[in-house]
């Protein structure tokens, strides 16, 4: 499963962006579920991947 899978996966399950990084090409986004309080952490080494759930997040929005 690639890692923008995984984040769709993690948006289905009730988790929201909190907040992302990128240090050297490398993304980190840091996930938070506000019903069950849990956390996940999901590193993408691709750009593309980076944008494409930049992407997903902004059409979120818009609907």
């Amino acid at each position: 499963m690639s890692n923008f899978n995984k984040l769709k996966d993690l948006y289905e399950d009730g988790y929201r962006c909190i907040y992302h990084d990128c240090v050297d090409n490398n993304y980190t986004i840091y996930l938070k579920n506000f019903d069950s309080e849990n956390s996940e952490v999901v590193e993408l080494s691709d750009s593309e991947e980076f944008t494409q759930f930049q992407n997903y997040m902004n059409d979120l929005k818009m609907s």
